[in-house]
């Protein structure tokens, strides 16, 4: 999630694909549940706030996938 502070300073500064990609799967090959986005408040008045672009995540549990099987 870019929205992570941690994870989007990891990747801000390296701008070679296989060395960004590399940071990337180590940071989520230990992430095993697709986060769901913050339910809205329904008290909160919308004209007032600007709506939250979400990353659309669906709270399952997600497989365990190998880094050797993402190979064509």
């Amino acid at each position: 999630d870019i929205l992570d502070p941690n994870f989007a300073d990891k990747i801000r500064h390296i701008r070679d694909p296989k060395n960004r990609m590399a940071v990337v799967w180590a940071h989520c090959k230990t992430k095993m549940v697709c986060d769901p986005d913050d339910p809205k408040e329904e008290g909160a008045d919308p004209d007032n706030e600007e709506p939250k672009k979400g990353h659309g995540g669906c709270g399952h549990i997600q497989p365990q996938v190998r880094k050797e099987g993402l190979k064509l």
